[in-house]
This record gives C-alpha cells, structure tokens and sequence, in this order.
C-alpha cells in the first residue's frame, strides 16, 4: 500500500521504520495544504498498524488491509467536523470509545480530518487523552499547519510534514490516472502546485473550466462592486480557496499578455480555457500586475495560521484601491 503513495520518500522511510521496530508514536500529526494527501497518509499507517502479514506492513492483502481500503474496518474511526467545526461532544465520544478494547485489529486508530477546526472545549478534551492514552489507541490528526492547533495538542504529536509532489511524481500520478494529452498535463501542473487533490480536481476538464470561470466571475465583480467586504466573506467561504485565488492569478497574467502583445501565443490557459472579451476593460495593466502581486502574495499568506477572511478583506481593499484609480494607468502596460 506504500506504493499508493508518490514521492515523499523520507516521510514514507520513517514511517516504515517506526511500523517495523514497532516503535510507533499514541499519536500523529500530518499536515499540509487542503488535498496535499494527508488523508492517504492517514489509511496507510492505520493500515499498517493493524496488518496481520509477517512481512511489510502494510501488506495490502490480509482482511485487515482490504477492509482498511474498503472503509469497513471497525477498529478505523474516522471523524470529521461537524458543520464547520469539530465539537466537544465529538470528542467526548471519542473518548468513550478510546477505552474499549479494538473489535478486530490490535489497536484502534482515530483519524482526525480537519483537526485545526476543533473548538477550544474539544482541543482541551482531547489534550487529556493524548496526556495519558489508552494502550490499545492511536489518534492521527490531520491539519494544514501545526500553529493552527493549540500547541499542547501538538506537542503531545509526532509532527509530519506532507510536502508537494515533484514536477516528475505529479507526472507519474497523472500518467497512471490516464492523463495522456500534453497541453492539458502542462496545464495541470502549472496550476495544481504540487498538490495532487488539486489535480485530480483540474484532471477533469470540466471542473478546470468551472474554476476558471469562477475566478473570471469573482475578478468582474471586484471590479464593479462599491464594497469588498460581502464579496471577501463569500471567497472565504470557499472549498476551495487556494485553488480560486490560483486561478485568479492565471487569469490576471493572460490578461497581462493579451494585452502586451498582439499575438498572444504565451496564454497559460489559451489551450482549453477562455478569457471572455469583457474582462479586460475591467482589468487595465495596471491593475493587473498589482492584482496579480498581492494573489501571489495572499497563496503564501494563507499556508500560515492566519485568519483567512481578515486576509482576504486587506487584499480585495488592495487591488479596489487600484482599479479605482486605474485610469491614469490604462494607456500604460
């Protein structure tokens, strides 16, 4: 089942040697961007540490690996936020369930999703299971970034970095998914980062086109609405946010290089996505190139414990202050 996993080899190495001394931690934190594979990560090692094979855990076969990859295994106890956050009951049940002994394997294993939502009650409740942890229990929390968790959390953790796939692991993810045309893959890596959910997600053409023109809709709003704050509270509550934010910086660069050149053969998107006729009258240069400066900017800010709308505000005020005072600018590129 390693093998499901691409690239992150010294992550992987570790933790096949901590599975083969058995010198596994009562609790991990895996983190990383939304769709970086933490959740893949996740499954192998719960995998592992129930894998009733002699050899490398884990083995992939055994009725305890097929049910881990089948999403059946009573002993793998998945939890995810419920609405927005991760609750003070969910934990309580948690808890209640932590002491009883596994129904099948030789330890349960709660996984965590989104662990960084928990609300302050349910942090400090966990934070005394993970001080004194049942025997026969192993928590996995996943989050994008440890700072977003109390740091009593987290220092009862192992900490693991997911990191973004290499330009020839991404390649090879896409090539065993069946991804074979050329200008789409150039696309697809431009655009997904490193991240492989992220390119699932643009792998289908379609859900590439819906983001595009997402990013399109929200930057033709921008430049026609009076306020910034109903429209940066609605980006915040995206699903999936960095991705947009990236596609708005696509498309500001075509803009920038339509309207450079009078051929424009470098559009990024030109293969498969369109920018509509109207865009660029909204967006001169000048307001381009600072639009597309803070959306550099805004990605890097946001892989940081931050809150996420207050982000978003200052950089939609940002760039509305230059377009309001982009007609000095629009004869300049």
């Amino acid at each position: 089942m390693w093998e499901t996993i691409y690239g992150r080899r010294e992550l992987v190495n570790a933790m096949q040697k901590a599975i083969s001394s058995r010198q596994t931690a009562h609790a991990y934190l895996f983190y990383g961007p939304e769709g970086i594979g933490k959740k893949t990560f996740a499954r192998v090692l719960a995998a592992a540490l129930n894998c009733t094979a002699a050899g490398t855990k884990p083995c992939g076969d055994c009725s305890s690996c097929r049910k881990v990859l089948q999403k059946t295994h009573p002993d793998i106890i998945w939890l995810a936020p419920n609405g927005k956050t991760i609750k003070l009951e969910q934990i309580r049940n948690l808890k209640r369930q932590a002491y009883l002994q596994p129904q099948e394997g030789r330890l349960q294993v709660f996984i965590l999703e989104k662990a960084d939502t928990m609300t302050e009650e349910a942090a400090n409740s966990l934070l005394k299971i993970l001080e004194e942890p049942p025997e026969t229990s192993v928590f996995i929390l996943l989050a994008w970034h440890p700072a977003a968790l109390p740091s009593t959390v987290a220092s009862r953790c192992q900490l693991y970095a997911v990191s973004r796939l290499d330009k020839e692991s991404m390649e090879k993810l896409l090539a065993e998914r069946g991804l074979e045309e050329q200008a789409s893959l150039a696309e697809i890596l431009a655009w997904s980062e490193g991240i492989p959910g992220r390119a699932m997600l643009l792998a289908d053409k379609t859900a590439r086109q819906a983001l595009y023109d997402k990013a399109v809709d929200y930057l033709s709003r921008l430049a026609e609405t009076d306020t910034v704050s109903l429209l940066s509270a609605e980006l915040a509550e995206e699903r999936e946010l960095p991705g947009l934010v990236d596609a708005a910086a696509l498309v500001l660069r075509d803009l920038l290089v339509r309207q450079s050149v009078s051929e424009p053969e470098g559009l990024l998107m030109s293969a498969s996505l369109q920018l509509p006729d109207d865009l660029a009258a909204k967006w001169p240069p000048r307001a381009c190139r600072t639009a597309l400066r803070i959306a550099l900017s805004l990605l890097k800010d946001m892989q940081k414990p931050v809150n996420v709308r207050i982000l978003l505000e200052r950089a939609l005020v940002e760039i509305k202050e230059v377009l309001t005072h982009a007609d000095s600018g629009r004869s300049t590129v």
